[in-house]
Order: structure tokens, then sequence, then C-alpha cells
């Protein structure tokens, strides 16, 4: 009996060690039913392991820390106070956070965060104060608050975010305190809702001289509280399959001669578009396929991607390859060994037309090849109608994009996708 008792005070006492064990870089101490950890100050580069499994309040501020590993804090869920800032913290890995669902106060401050896992937010229910200051963030999801509804101060300027998304800050019921200020903003129609909910809200919103503009140059240093009410107006987008726009032309029109005699290849007649002296041939594309990678395949046209910018439409094709054809690794080294053929492939186009009185004109071309998937056309007018033809296998436009590039102060990026078989 009395050896059974010594084991079982053995067993408690390690039982006990182990929940008040404390990392040598620290110093642990129990107050009023609180365990604190204080490992600030000591230039540690991790987290130390070994922390108390009933730590309370864990202040790891001023180190060298750089990267929060995924399950760092798995055995101290207990924690209701986390302190971080003045780390050097680049990188938070997914999972470090949600194990900590008691946890009351966040103080990342003062790091170099720029991608958030913001997913780990959701299992943070009874977190009270956030303060995420000072880092290098450019985005917040739009439901990273959205099961925060103790949530009562947050702090996210001295950030690099650009936008804030309506609907941030919906769920955050008990909010009552937010800074924001310190942020280079984008002006546009996607923050007047910002503007509007500063102004009627009833939450302390500090240093709101500093919550300005710093695009676009017209409204540079502009507050966002005194943002102009702007034209905000989505530009249209729609699909026409229609054959031809203009009676065919009877002759071709030289484009870029020196491209097109370096090339051996003139600009193929396209029925939609009229070509003027003004065509130019863009190339401004990017291949993605090296040569270890090559395949002789063939590509149709699969997912059409459009998204327009005031300036700029930018054109994504997924092409898909022909089952029917697949070679080897080896067979594909003996192909692009070969000779290549004097025989001319159909040539698959992209043309960029402008409205004109009389129907459409081409601007800009580029062929479409095999690997290269993103295409752009740049110096577009905002207000003006455009279209975008699509050639296959030198038929005639079967598809043609028809949009307008919006004006001035018209945030909107449509996308439009279409299906081309």
């Amino acid at each position: 009996m009395a050896t059974k008792y010594l084991m079982l005070i053995a067993l408690g006492t390690a039982v006990i060690g182990s929940v008040h064990c404390c990392p040598q870089q620290c110093i642990c101490s129990d107050k009023y039913n609180h365990y604190f950890a204080d490992c600030a100050y000591k230039d540690l580069l991790e987290v130390p392991m070994g922390l108390p499994s009933n730590v309370t309040t864990l202040s790891l501020s001023a180190n060298k820390i750089k990267v929060l590993k995924s399950k760092t804090f798995i055995n101290v869920t207990q924690v209701t106070s986390l302190w971080l800032a003045h780390n050097e913290i680049v990188t938070v890995e997914r999972d470090t956070l949600a194990p900590m669902i008691q946890l009351r106060n966040l103080d990342i401050s003062y790091n170099k965060i720029v991608h958030f896992p913001w997913e780990d937010l959701t299992n943070l229910t009874a977190l009270q104060m956030l303060k995420m200051n000072n880092n290098e963030m450019i985005s917040i999801p739009k439901n990273a608050f959205s099961n925060l509804k103790d949530l009562r101060s947050v702090r996210i300027n001295n950030n690099k975010f650009t936008t804030i998304v309506q609907g941030t800050f919906d769920a955050l019921t008990a909010m009552s305190y937010l800074q924001i200020f310190h942020n280079p903003f984008i002006c546009s129609c996607k923050l007047e809702w910002l503007r509007d909910w500063i102004i009627k809200s009833s939450i302390s919103i500090p240093d709101q001289n500093n919550i300005v503009c710093d695009a676009p140059s017209l409204l540079k240093g502009t507050q966002v509280t005194s943002m102009p009410k702007l034209d905000c107006k989505a530009p249209s987008v729609s699909i026409t399959y229609q054959t031809n726009i203009l009676p065919p032309r009877t002759h071709l029109t030289m484009v870029d001669k020196e491209q097109v005699e370096e090339e051996n290849n003139i600009l193929p007649f396209v029925g939609k578009c009229e070509i003027n002296d003004g065509t130019q041939y863009i190339s401004n594309h990017a291949f993605n396929l090296s040569l270890n990678r090559l395949k002789q395949n063939t590509f149709d046209f699969g997912v059409i991607a459009l998204e327009v910018s005031e300036t700029e439409a930018k054109v994504q094709l997924n092409p898909f390859q022909k089952s029917n054809i697949h070679l080897s690794q080896q067979e594909d080294l003996q192909t692009v060994n070969k000779e290549p053929s004097t025989k001319k492939s159909p040539l698959d186009m992209l043309y960029l037309c402008v409205s004109t009185d009389n129907g459409y004109s081409v601007l800009q071309w580029s062929k479409i090849e095999g690997g290269v998937k993103t295409y752009r056309f740049q110096g577009l007018k905002p207000g003006t109608n455009y279209s975008l033809c699509f050639t296959y296998e030198s038929q005639d436009c079967q598809v043609q994009v028809v949009f307008s590039a919006p004006l001035k102060w018209d945030s909107f990026s449509p996308s439009v996708v279409v299906i081309v078989l």
C-alpha cells in the first residue's frame, strides 16, 4: 500500500511538473489564477519549445522571429493573450492560430507580414482585440471577420491595403474602435462605401485626416471622407456570333512591313474588322512551355476570359489538347530536332478592333500560339467601344467579344467567359 501511495505521489509530481515547465529563455509565473510566460526581448529566432500547457498570457514581443509555423501553439490552447509585436515575422503558416480558441487579445503589429492566414480567425470566436498594424498586408477577404462577434478593437493601420471590400466589417457588431489610417487607398468606385460608412459610423475611427487617397493622382492626398461622388457604371460587355459586320474588301493591307517580311507572313483577311494604316503587331505575351515540356499537340480554343481596365484588355486563353495526339518525351525531342516543315500552318489570330461610323476597324493584332495563354492589348481609350475577334485555322471570325473601356472614374474590371470548341 505504501509503495502504491509513493507511486501516486511521484506520478502527480510529474504531471504538475509537466504542466508548469518553462523554457529556459522565458520567465514563467502564476498570479491571480493566470499563468504568465514572458519570453520578450530574448533575441529568439523561433517560438521556444516546452511552453507550459496551462499558460494564459504568452509574450513573445521584441524578438527576431521570422516564421510562425503550423501547429506551433497546438499545446497552449488556454492562451487568452498572445503578444507577438516587434518581431521580423514574414510568414504565418495556415493553422498556426486556429487551435487557440480561447484567444481574446492578439497583437502581431510591427512585423513584415504580407499574406496572413485569415481563415485561422474563423476559430477565434472569443477574440476581442486584434492589432495587425504596421505590417505589409495588401488585402482582407470580405468574410475575414465573419465569426468575430465579440471583436471590439481592430487596428489595421499602416499596411498596404489599397481597398477594403464593402461588408468587411458588417459582422463586427461589438466593434467600438477601428484604426485604418496610413494605407495607400485607391479612391475608386469600390471605396465609395467606406467614405459614407466612416461619416455615418458611431464607432471611434481616429486620425481620419490620415485616411487618404493614394491614387488616382488627381485625388492623391484627399481624405477618403472628402472623396467626390464618382460616376460608377460598369462597362458594357456583349458577345456576338454574327458572320460579318462589314462587306468583304477586295484587297489586303500589309501591316508592319518589316515584321511581315521577317516572318514571311501577311495579315490574314478578317471579315469582322476593317484594316487601317494604324494597325500594329502585338507580341507582348509570355510563353509558358520550356523545351523539355514541348509536345506536338494540336491546340483548340478552350475557355476565353476577358478582363478590361481603363487602358488595357487582357485575354486569357486556356486551350485544351486533342487527346488522340500524344508523343513520348523521346519523340518530343526528336520532333524538336527535325528540320522545320516548309508547309505553312493555318494562323490563329487575335484582333483588337475599334468601333467606327462604318463598323469596326483593326487596331492591333497578335498570332495565337500553342503554349501561350495571356495576351495583352494596351493603349485603350476610356469610354471607347472595342471588340476582340478570334480567328481559328484561318477561318473568318466565328466569335467576337464586344466591350467598352471603362471611363476614368470607373473601377469595374469585368470578366467574360466564352466557350469555343
